[in-house]
Order: structure tokens, then sequence, then C-alpha cells
């Protein structure tokens, strides 16, 4: 009977004390396996920095390999533990199928946000119009881009949506072309507006030369007026810049020559 008990206590003592040896593994796998995913992470970004990768791309490249990290330390954690992960995963590929039945909508947009990130038809910071609405890309995540507008409106803009749309990126190329229409009067001396506008255009500083220089023809005779076209080449971040300079030193200098812009007046004749 002695020996039973003693038999009986010896197995236990050797059960408690593999389920220990085995849950103090698990834990430093745990502990050991964060500590790794923390230093691969941080060589990642270092990489990633040097060839200058897209701020949502490193975003989603990081979190890729963070949850591929987690994944295998708890795997590798619960085989240490004696569970069979074979059935686990075949439980978690089940319920995978299940939820992507429910939210095929969104794995839609999840796969659109990969394909924007890869193709890389805009990235984060460039100008773009899409319908109606235009700005500034702040972030391209998995589900939504987010577009910050000029008045500061925040648009979350589906993947699906935006990339089965019609998307303009004025970012795109380092140099962009300002058009602006001037309507002169019908009696104004046509070389003179020319020479009055070309000569402003010109003076500005951050109008180009290349690839074309600053261009003053006439474009269309309207009702009530001659249409000039005026076509300057600037960098794109000075666009906005150049655009309304123009604007306000071609009428100052209209001003000053006496050349009237006109505009839309009604005569009336009275017949007695």
């Amino acid at each position: 009977m002695e020996k039973l008990i003693s038999k009986t206590v010896d197995k236990a003592t050797d059960f408690i004390a593999g389920i220990w040896t085995d849950l103090l593994l698990a834990v430093l796998i745990l502990l050991v396996g964060y500590f790794i995913t923390k230093l691969i992470l941080k060589l990642s970004r270092r990489a990633m920095d040097r060839t200058k990768i897209d701020f949502s791309l490193k975003k989603f490249f990081g979190n890729t390999i963070r949850i591929i990290c987690y994944v295998i330390i708890i795997i590798s954690a619960l085989s240490q533990l004696g569970i069979s992960t074979t059935g686990l995963l075949a439980f978690f590929s089940a319920g995978a199928a299940a939820i992507a039945l429910a939210l095929k909508d969104s794995l839609s947009n999840i796969a659109c946000g990969i394909i924007l990130l890869f193709s890389r038809p805009f990235v984060t910071g460039d100008f773009i119009q899409f319908g109606s609405e235009m700005g500034h890309v702040k972030q391209i995540d998995l589900m939504h881009t987010k577009i910050m507008t000029y008045d500061h409106r925040c648009i979350m803009v589906p993947n699906s949506v935006i990339s089965s749309s019609e998307v303009i990126n004025f970012s795109s190329l380092p140099q962009r072309r300002v058009d602006i229409t001037v309507p002169i009067g019908y009696d104004a001396n046509i070389e003179k507006v020319k020479s009055v506008i070309l000569s402003t255009v010109e003076s500005h500083p951050k109008v180009l030369d290349e690839p074309d220089a600053p261009f003053v023809r006439i474009n269309n005779f309207s009702e009530s007026s001659v249409d000039f076209i005026v076509r300057v080449w600037t960098l794109t971040d000075n666009y906005w810049d150049v655009y309304f300079d123009i604007m306000e030193n071609i009428k100052n200098a209209l001003d000053k020559n006496d050349i009237p812009i006109p505009y839309n007046q009604l005569d009336v004749h009275m017949i007695k």
C-alpha cells in the first residue's frame, strides 16, 4: 500500500513538475517572441525608411509582419503545452470561411486597399480629384482611403469605391500647367494686350520656361469679349500660388494700361 501511494505521489509530482516546466517554457517563448518581434519590426522599419516606401505601405507591411510573428509565437507556445494545433487551425479556418461570407463587402475593400498600396495610382500626400471632391491623401488603410480637403473636411472613402472611380492625380508629375482665360473688349489692341499679359506672367518668379515658355493668344470670340488664353508652367507645389498671383497681376496690369475687361450689359431703347 505504501509503495502504491509512493508511486502515485511520484507520478503526481512528475506530472506537476512537467506542467510547470512546459508552462514556464511557454511563457518564455511568448516573452522572447515578443522582444524578437519588436526587433524585427524595428529592423524592417529602418529598411523601409531607406527605400522611401510610402507611409501607408510601411504601415501595411508593419502590421502584416506583426500578425505573422504573433501567430507563430502563439502556435509555438501552445505546442509546448502539448495542445494540438492541427484541430485549432482547422477550427480557425472554418471560422475564417464563415467570417469571409459574412464580411464579403469588407473583404472587397481590403482587397482593393492592397491593390491601391501596391499599384500606387496615388500615395500619401498626393493631391487628387475623384468625382466632385478634391484633397490631399492623408492615409491609405486596408478598408478606407482618408482624404483631407482644403476646407478641412475629412473624407473616408471605401477602397472599393475609389479603386473603381476615375481618379485625377495632380501630384504625380513635378510640373503643372496653369491655364487662365482673360476676356478683353473688342476695341482693345490685340498686340498691346498680348504684350502686357506676357510681360506680367514672365515677371513672376515661380513661372518656368520649361517645358514651354509662357503662352498668350486669342482663344475665343465671345458675345461681348475677345477671350485670351494664358498658359504658364510651374512646379506642382506652386500651382495655386501662381494661379492666384497671375490672376491679380493681370488685372492690375490691364487697369494700369487702360485695357478694360468687359462685363455683360443690356442696352434698352425706348420707342415712343
